[in-house]
């Protein structure tokens, strides 16, 4: 596969997350899709803790979008406010994301 990475909610007890390996590239909209899915699939204590997160990932896959893509390697960790370990992470570890 050409593009792949993942998008996790991690910290505190929790790490559950949503990848992808593709020969395309996710689009924008597919990775507002993950963030989506990884938010409803997390309990909701662990999703409203990371709330905030989940909207600064929301608006990072969204300018990436507006800006044509990212390309690996991406690394990008979103800290919960008031939280050593809660936290929304974006991976990019091949080819490109978030066209």
């Amino acid at each position: 596969m050409l593009h792949r990475g993942r998008i996790q909610a991690q910290g505190e007890d929790l790490e559950e997350s949503e990848s992808w390996a593709a020969d395309t590239p996710p689009t924008w909209q597919e990775g507002i899709a993950m963030i989506d899915k990884l938010e409803n699939k997390i309990p909701k204590k662990e999703a409203d803790l990371r709330r905030e997160a989940f909207e600064k990932a929301r608006s990072f896959v969204t300018q990436a979008g507006e800006n044509g893509g990212v390309n690996a390697v991406v690394q990008k960790t979103i800290m919960v406010k008031d939280s050593k370990e809660a936290r929304v992470d974006i991976e990019v570890r091949k080819g490109k994301a978030f066209i």
